[in-house]
């Protein structure tokens, strides 16, 4: 899958000195604060059919990544403007469709890296923020070959199925439930490994649904599920203590990957 090997952000910063990291840092950060707009910007040429407005905002994507993590996605930039210079609706759109997702989860996985770094985030740091975990200081229990068990919480059947539909063939057991009362109530019988939690639900949110799991004393990592990059969202997500994010529509690479972090 394009992007995977490039969506590591974290060593990226690492590999570099101070003054160099400062700098990608803040390349990285105006990456993310204008990706929501950029992302409306094409799907907006797109639904106008405006292949003009469509290819100079792709380009303008193209040359930004090329100063921040050159390779793969660039090269789905090029495939999309190519596509769009005959505008074949389907196929376009298909190609939208993966790379704004690939984009989405670049923006999240920046907001991520940042945060841990300015915040010192991590074992290899002073400290990590209440109730929030990564890949590096995840509990030893998810990585000794007892049962993977992940719980995922979605009100949308169709995300639960793109779940199930990924993980089939691996060794995960996964239990899917609509209800957050439903996730709850799985909790007095058993304790995941992993939690995959959407965000806007009705009966509570994710967040909420994050901390009456912490109460329980559940403290496997916690992924949500989102399409939605934009600062505030990713922050608040962070702080309810996500460890990473699974971005809509899903990806089944990006899924297992994803996963494989922690369990």
């Amino acid at each position: 899958m394009a992007g995977i090997s490039e969506i590591n952000i974290s060593e990226k910063i690492a590999a570099l000195k101070d003054g160099e990291a400062a700098d990608f840092i803040n390349r990285l950060k105006l990456f993310a604060e204008d990706f929501p707009a950029t992302e409306n910007c094409i799907k907006n040429a797109f639904e106008k059919k405006d292949k003009t407005c469509f290819s100079k905002c792709i380009e303008a994507v193209r040359d930004t990544l090329s100063q921040i993590c050159p390779g793969d996605l660039a090269l789905e930039c090029d495939k999309l403007i190519s596509l769009s210079a005959d505008m074949n609706h389907e196929e376009t759109e298909a190609q939208m469709t993966h790379l704004l997702s690939l984009l989405t989860m670049l923006s999240i996985d920046i907001q991520m890296a940042v945060y841990r770094k300015e915040n010192a985030y991590c074992e290899q740091y002073e400290f990590c923020p209440q109730n929030a975990q990564c890949a590096d200081c995840s509990n030893e229990s998810a990585h000794n070959g007892q049962d993977k068990i992940i719980l995922a919480v979605d009100d949308n059947p169709f995300f639960l199925t793109a779940l199930k539909n990924a993980m089939s063939g691996t060794d995960y057991k996964l239990i899917c439930v609509s209800l957050c009362s439903a996730a709850l109530n799985f909790l007095e019988k058993q304790k995941p490994n992993l939690f995959i939690l959407d965000i806007e639900m009705p009966e509570m949110n994710g967040y909420e649904l994050a901390e009456k799991i912490r109460e329980k004393g559940a403290d496997a990592p916690i992924i949500f599920m989102t399409g939605n990059s934009a600062k505030e969202y990713v922050l608040k997500a962070i702080e309810a203590g996500a460890s990473d994010f699974i971005v809509k529509p899903i990806l089944q690479e990006y899924v297992l990957a994803k996963i494989r972090k922690f369990i």
